[in-house]
């Protein structure tokens, strides 16, 4: 049996965060092809519970609110673990910054699995890129765009062992809450002949909430457009934003916080799917959109433009540019016909691309299994 550890910031089975997700998810079907997976995760983290997959949990210590510090915890956690399992296959680490120094610095001559998912311009961060991927054995990195960043920045990670793997879409989840479409619009005081657009993100600046508002009110008013943003609250301009916007428009639903497990209900209820991001590793709420088969807005940013195809799948907007995103909203609205015929092959594309069995055999060859 393959024996791997994953150094995770955390893996809590009821986090909605794109990254979590990623890791649950992979890292939960590793185990379900009969990988020991022994996650290590900081001071009292929620780990999700899974056969095959052992929790283990290294203290927090004072210093932790530091940046980047708790790669100290890191590293001595993971010391103790390797000389509690002793040869393990592989260590993965999920977050360069938060992890990854530490995961090095105690590896011990393990192989180790770089998990990258998108490339920002913090200059500590691109000091980081620029050597910690010599010292991995295998990279995996979300979206064709994280890659070529992360090459540009560390030259010597252009090889055969540094490879694109984006996450899978299951699409049983959204077919199977196709059925509860009008209960749930009944829920929101949705009407029937109203079209709803949709946006799913935490409130930060990188998912455009800035554009999205500003998107949406320039929209010509009209009683049966209306919107629902399911955004929990993070960057305090941005989480006031929607809150400011949800209470002077009455057609703007806000709902803080939906379990994952929840989340194809609200696809299943929606016509249109709106996200005006600035930087994604590849935008998993927009597979999860197309999955459900509903017409796409987004932006020609990073990761997210490679899981779309342009007026195929999705309309694109340049980035920042929320006059772009009112004109295709306009555009989807007034079209019943052409949001059938994005969505239709908006979920074609993710049948043919994003389905997890190739994506997860791809993975256990690349691992050597």
């Amino acid at each position: 049996m393959m024996r791997l550890v994953a150094v995770q910031t955390g893996l809590s089975p009821l986090s909605v965060l794109g990254g979590t997700i990623t890791d649950r998810e992979f890292l939960t079907r590793l185990a379900d092809r009969g990988v020991e997976v022994h996650v290590l995760a900081g001071g009292g983290e929620p780990v999700v519970t899974h056969k095959n997959l052992i929790p283990h949990h290294y203290p927090l210590r004072a210093y932790w609110k530091i940046p980047y510090a708790s790669n100290i915890d890191v590293a001595l956690g993971l010391r103790r673990l390797l000389s509690d399992l002793g040869q393990v296959d592989w260590i993965r680490f999920n977050s360069p910054y938060s992890v990854g120094m530490g995961t090095v610095a105690s590896a011990n001559g393990h192989r180790i699995w770089g998990s990258y998912l998108h490339c920002e311009d913090y200059r500590i961060w691109k000091w980081l890129d620029s050597w910690l991927p010599k010292k991995c054995d295998l990279i995996t990195c979300l979206s064709a765009d994280t890659r070529r960043d992360l090459v540009a920045r560390c030259p010597e990670s252009d090889h055969n062992r540094n490879i694109v793997l984006p996450i899978g879409i299951d699409m049983s989840r959204f077919e199977s809450a196709n059925c509860l479409r009008e209960e749930v619009r009944q829920e929101l005081g949705v009407g029937k002949d109203e079209v709803l657009t949709l946006f799913v993100g935490v409130s930060t600046p990188r998912k455009g909430i800035g554009d999205l508002v500003d998107a949406w009110k320039s929209l010509k008013p009209n009683p049966s457009h209306r919107l629902l943003l399911i955004s929990k609250p993070v960057a305090p301009l941005e989480s006031s934003l929607v809150t400011r916007l949800a209470e002077v428009d009455k057609r703007v639903i806000h709902l803080p916080g939906v379990k994952y497990e929840r989340m194809p209900r609200y696809f299943a209820a929606s016509d249109i799917f709106l996200f005006p991001t600035l930087l994604e590793g590849l935008g998993i709420v927009v597979g999860e959109a197309m999955a459900a088969g509903l017409p796409v807005i987004t932006t020609r940013a990073q990761g997210v433009r490679s899981l779309v195809v342009e007026n195929e799948t999705a309309l694109l907007a340049d980035v920042g540019n929320p006059a772009q995103l009112t004109q295709h909203l306009g555009v989807l609205i007034s079209d019943p016909a052409l949001r059938r015929r994005l969505g239709a092959a908006g979920k074609e594309r993710v049948r043919r691309h994003f389905q997890w069995d190739g994506i997860i055999e791809s993975l256990m060859k690349a691992l050597g299994a």
